[in-house]
């Protein structure tokens, strides 16, 4: 019992000439005045007789460490080592981490540097994607596929061939819908194409867009024939249906095993010589002796081809000038002229004549173009010739008309002595023909009892009662 007072006046003693001298860092067991005590026992380390293992009472069996717990031997346990691996009986920390200086951990990420796959560069993770001896912080290439980080889109997965479907700069390797068409590729019937309705009419696990059922190398979304093997895609009529799948190959209606020219519509089926080749695909079908392949005219016999615009199409079916008339019947075949006039019926209609009345003074320096006069003859010198010269304008010209000066289209010349109504007064009576109720009786007055047009002086019944004058006993007056 002495000695325990003994030992605990020198503790005293000592902690007091500690506090006093204010004691900084030294083997004295006190850093910057305050009493060093690593294991907590309240026993400072300095006469601690077992400074790393708690024990107040000081007893000397205290202080056996199993090894088992003490990997580095320096008598601290494991658990309470600021460097269990790294002997430091001292358990010195300089800056307070809880790591002890004797255990170096350059980069600060709490993984010594011994242990450390980045000793220089904080990843206390130590994520190390392709198991090399560096950390995915410190390796140029962390998948390990060739290529640097840097330029590598997927820097963690290796994908040498940096497949990026979607083009979106992030891998196919490493991205979860890599079509980027808002499937997850787990669940993606094309994960490298997008096709978000996830079409797949054979229900066979691939999406049309990927999928080629019939393996013409073509997908079966753009196949016309999906079931059917066809790499040329022929489709005759354009109707979105190859043709080795089509019913209808020329889309005339008429199903192929019925029609008599499936691969040329004909939906009337024509077969004019009935040798059950129908005429749309006959080699022959106008039976001229010239196969259709070379006969300007297929439809309309022409033996000799005649073809005079040379526009490929053989006159006997050709309307070169769009007039309704075929070239072969057409009087002007190169000029419209639906009329077919020939004024000089000279077989040349008049559209393209260069003479049209064939009296050979060409049309454009002939003063009667659609009339003939050789002779131009123009008396009064108008530029129309006295053959076709019209004074009045009435359409009808002054060599034959009955009235020159006075139109009168219709020639009316009742009294038939070759002057025309309008401009003869038969009568003599100063009223023209044309105007006079009595052309033939002169009544200058040009009275008109009963205003029927007649005059009185012509009139059998003055005042149109229905009773000749004759006998009327009132002749002008209605009675």
């Amino acid at each position: 019992m002495e000695f325990k007072h003994t030992h605990a006046r020198s503790l005293a003693a000592l902690l007091l000439g500690c506090v006093l001298m204010a004691c900084s860092s030294d083997d004295s067991g006190v850093t910057n005045g305050t009493v060093n005590d690593i294991d907590g026992d309240g026993i400072p380390d300095i006469v601690d007789n077992c400074p790393t293992i708690a024990n107040p009472d000081q007893l000397p069996d205290d202080c056996s460490v199993d090894s088992a717990d003490d990997k580095d031997g320096d008598g601290i346990v494991d658990s309470e080592d600021n460097c269990p691996t790294v002997s430091n009986p001292s358990q010195v920390d300089s800056d307070d981490d809880g790591v002890g200086d004797a255990c170096p951990d350059a980069d600060s990420d709490g993984v010594l540097d011994a242990d450390d796959n980045c000793p220089a560069v904080s990843n206390p993770d130590q994520a190390n994607s392709d198991n090399d001896s560096l950390g995915d912080a410190c390796d140029d290439d962390a998948d390990n596929d060739g290529l640097d980080d840097s330029v590598d889109n997927c820097p963690y997965t290796p994908n040498a061939q940096q497949e990026d479907s979607d083009l979106n700069g992030v891998g196919d390797a490493c991205e979860n819908d890599q079509d980027n068409d808002g499937v997850v590729n787990e669940l993606d019937n094309c994960p490298s194409i997008p096709n978000a309705d996830q079409a797949d009419r054979d229900s066979d696990g691939a999406g049309d867009l990927c999928d080629d059922t019939d393996g013409d190398s073509i997908v079966d979304a753009l196949d016309n024939c999906p079931d059917a093997s066809n790499p040329n895609q022929q489709d005759l009529d354009s109707d979105g249906i190859g043709d080795v799948c089509d019913t209808d190959d020329d889309g005339d209606s008429v199903a192929d095993d019925a029609d008599n020219c499936p691969l040329v519509a004909n939906s009337d089926q024509l077969d004019s010589d009935s040798d059950g080749i129908g005429d749309a695909c006959e080699s022959d079908q106008d039976g001229d002796g010239v196969i259709d392949d070379i006969d300007n005219c297929v439809a309309d016999a022409n033996a000799d081809q005649a073809d005079q615009d040379d526009d490929g199409r053989g006159d006997v079916c050709d309307d070169s000038d769009g007039d309704g008339i075929l070239d072969s019947i057409d009087n002007c075949p190169a000029v419209a002229n639906p009329g077919q006039a020939d004024a000089d019926s000279d077989g040349q209609g008049d559209a393209c004549d260069l003479d049209d009345d064939n009296d050979g003074v060409n049309d454009n320096l002939d003063n009667c173009p659609f009339t003939a006069n050789p002779d131009q003859a123009d008396t009064d010198n108008d530029g129309q010739g006295d053959a076709c010269s019209d004074f009045d304008n009435d359409m009808v010209a002054d060599s034959i008309d009955n009235c020159r000066e006075t139109p009168n289209t219709d020639q009316a010349d009742q009294d038939g002595d070759g002057a025309g109504d309008v401009c003869d007064d038969s009568d003599a009576d100063g009223v023209l023909d044309a105007f006079d109720n009595c052309p033939t009786v002169a009544n200058s007055s040009q009275i008109d009892t009963d205003n029927d047009g007649i005059g009185d002086a012509c009139d059998t019944d003055d005042d149109g009662d229905g009773v000749d004058d004759s006998a009327d006993n009132c002749p002008l007056v209605d009675n």
